[in-house]
């Protein structure tokens, strides 16, 4: 099987809170990022589904400080007890965040 992926994928755990537009908010935490998405471990029970829309909510550690951002992002599928997020639009706090990580 190939690997479908365009960016190198990290091991990175941190809180993320997944909100959608029907009002479900759901805690989870990253296993997995890149600069084009992430794993996510929550609880898969919720009513969810594969193309659903949400923003993902994350507290980055930038020298010293807590920054919260969010990046609006699309379910790409269930399973694994999480969910794999694509993030359609990136913001600057994440880019560099992941930037910074790579060229270490």
């Amino acid at each position: 099987m190939s690997e479908r992926r365009e960016h190198e994928r990290h091991l990175i755990q941190m809180l993320a809170i997944l909100k959608f537009a029907n009002g479900v908010i759901i805690e989870g935490k990253t296993r997995e990022m890149s600069m084009g998405g992430a794993f996510i471990e929550c609880d898969t029970d919720a009513e969810l589904h594969e193309g659903d829309t949400c923003t993902v909510s994350l507290k980055i550690e930038e020298t010293g400080e807590i920054i919260d951002t969010e990046i609006y992002s699309t379910i790409t599928h269930r399973g694994g007890h999480g969910v794999g997020c694509k993030f359609l639009k990136i913001n600057s706090t994440y880019y560099q965040f992941m930037g910074n990580l790579i060229d270490d």
